[in-house]
């Protein structure tokens, strides 16, 4: 019982620290395990900068797309941003 205890938290606390996205690498597209910043059951995560061909200019992103980039600057980075200029889509550039 105790063991099962022990599992169980170590499972929720996995769920709200360990996030991921995907990335295209030489052709294949790979999993990027990450430590998350913030607590939160959000699981995927979108990169902007994980494929190249992806980062557009911020006037030009849907509502949808800026959400899933704050999500991923906060999350990820542990950068809040409104996303409102160019300079804030480079500061969530992972470094």
């Amino acid at each position: 019982m105790k063991k099962l205890l022990i599992a169980a938290i170590f499972a929720v606390m996995a769920v709200l620290y360990i996030g991921y996205y995907e990335a295209l690498e030489d052709g294949d597209i790979e999993t990027i395990l990450f430590i998350k910043k913030h607590p939160t059951l959000q699981l995927k995560f979108y990169n902007i900068h994980a494929n190249d061909g992806d980062i557009r200019e911020v006037e030009r992103l849907s509502d949808e797309e800026r959400q899933l980039i704050i999500e991923y600057c906060r999350y990820r980075l542990g950068i809040d941003t409104q996303l409102k200029s160019q300079d804030d889509v480079e500061r969530c550039r992972r470094k």
